[in-house]
C-alpha cells in the first residue's frame, strides 16, 4: 500500500496511573469509521478515515486504555512464552521489546543500541550462545540497576525506618518460583528476569522485600507498612502476575 492510500503517525497514551504506557501508530485510509487493533506482537495501530481530527483520534484511544493495556498484557504474556534466539525476534528490557540484531565474532558481546539489541557470537545460528550472551548482558547491567531501585524505593520509607535501617546489599540470581526474598539477616535477593520487567515491578519487589525488614511476615503489620509507602502496591503485583 503506497503513501497515498495510507499515512501513518506513532503517538504515546498512558493508563490513569501511568503505569503502563503504548505507542500507536495512527494509519489513515480510506474508510468511514476509526477502528482500534492490538496486534499478535502487541503493538497497536488506530485505522482511522483522512478527514478524522488528531484530537478526535486521541480521545478515540483514551476511552479505551484500559482495553487496550489489558489486550496487550495477554499478547505480551503469550509472546514471553517462548522465546526466540533469532536475528529479528524481539526480547523484553525493562518493559519493553527490542529486536535482536546478531552478527558473527570471535568473542560474544551484546550491546543496547535504544531501539535494538546488538549481539554477536561465534555461531549467529546458534541459539544457545545467543541466549548466554544475553543474560550475561543481563546480569552485567543488573547490579547498577537494581542498586538505583533500591535507594529510590528506600527514599520512599518514613524517616523512622531510614534511621533504624541500612541500605542492604543485593543478591542478583536466576530463579523459577521467586521474584525476590528477603533473609532474617536483611539479604536481599532479585530474579535476573526482573530485568525484563516494567520499572514499576521492580520497584514493587523490592519495596516488598524492605517491608520484610520491619515485619518478617505477611501480616497486618507488614500490609500496613507496604500500603504506607506503595499506595498502589496490589496493581503492581497483578502487574507482575500477567506477565510472569
Amino acid at each position: 500500500m503506497n503513501m497515498s492510500e495510507s499515512m501513518a503517525t506513532v503517538e504515546q497514551a498512558f493508563d490513569i496511573d501511568k503505569s503502563a504506557s503504548f505507542d500507536y501508530v495512527i494509519k489513515r485510509q480510506r474508510r468511514k469509521t476509526m477502528a482500534l487493533h492490538v496486534l499478535d506482537d502487541a503493538s497497536v495501530e488506530v485505522r482511522a478515515p483522512k478527514w478524522v481530527a488528531k484530537k478526535e483520534i486521541v480521545k478515540f484511544v483514551e476511552q479505551r486504555i484500559e482495553w487496550v493495556v489489558k489486550q496487550r498484557r495477554s499478547r505480551i504474556k503469550k509472546l514471553a512464552q517462548v522465546p526466540q534466539f533469532a536475528n529479528g525476534h524481539r526480547h523484553y528490557y525493562l518493559g519493553e521489546r527490542y529486536p535482536l540484531a546478531i552478527s558473527m565474532a570471535n568473542r560474544a558481546s551484546v550491546n543496547f543500541l535504544d531501539d535494538h539489541f546488538l549481539i554477536k557470537v561465534r555461531d549467529p545460528d546458534n541459539a544457545e550462545q545467543i541466549q548466554r550472551a544475553l543474560e550475561s548482558w543481563y546480569r552485567s547491567q543488573a547490579k547498577d540497576y537494581f542498586e538505583q531501585r533500591l535507594f529510590a524505593c528506600f527514599e520512599t520509607f518514613p524517616d523512622w525506618f531510614q534511621d533504624k535501617y541500612i541500605m542492604p546489599e543485593i543478591t542478583v540470581r536466576k530463579m523459577r518460583r521467586r521474584w525476590g526474598s528477603c533473609s532474617s539477616k536483611g539479604e536481599v535477593t532479585l530474579n535476573l528476569m526482573l530485568m525484563k520487567m516494567p520499572i514499576a515491578c521492580a520497584d514493587y519487589v523490592i519495596t516488598h522485600e524492605l517491608c520484610h525488614f520491619e515485619a518478617f511476615h505477611h501480616g497486618a503489620e507488614f500490609y500496613q507498612l507496604l500500603s504506607a509507602v506503595m499506595p498502589d502496591w496490589k496493581e503492581r503485583e497483578l502487574l507482575i502476575e500477567e506477565l510472569s
